[in-house]
């Protein structure tokens, strides 16, 4: 099935499965992506068959774009779609625009929040005034000895 296909049986899906509104809609189709990747890098005969996440798996993520402003940092919080603001330790100011964030847990029960940005990045003036010469060790040895 690819990701046309079960993208359109989301809507169904949710009238049938209740909980299924309760979860972010970019996260299902993030998931739903994955999956059709997934079953796509399998016919290829790249990859392994798909296999259903599990609770008891030890490590499971979760991911969300941002789209309208869902995803947001204020202070030492991030606003996530479905769950509000949320307390976190930031390491680093986030520069550019936020594409998406992924909250995962690890097997000893910690999260982790990692943020997708983008940002424009100025380009290093060109200079001729150094010039670097790589040598590997048998050309440096024989120019030292001959």
């Amino acid at each position: 099935m690819s990701y046309a296909t079960c993208s359109k049986q989301l809507p169904n899906l949710k009238r049938e499965f209740l909980w299924l509104k309760e979860v972010d809609s970019t996260a299902i189709q993030t998931s739903v992506k994955h999956l059709s990747d997934a079953y796509e890098r399998f016919f290829k005969k790249q990859n392994q068959p798909p296999r259903f996440k599990s609770k008891k798996n030890k490590v499971q993520s979760y991911t969300t774009k941002c789209t309208n402003g869902n995803i947001a940092i204020q202070d030492r919080k991030i606003k996530l779609s479905k769950l509000w603001l949320v307390r976190f330790a930031k390491s680093r100011e986030v520069k550019g625009r936020i594409l998406s964030a992924t909250v995962r847990r690890n097997p000893t029960g910690k999260y982790s929040v990692s943020i997708l940005g983008k940002t424009d990045i100025q380009e290093l003036p060109k200079s001729n005034a150094y010039v670097g010469l790589d040598l590997g060790l048998k050309d440096f040895a024989f120019a030292i000895f001959s």
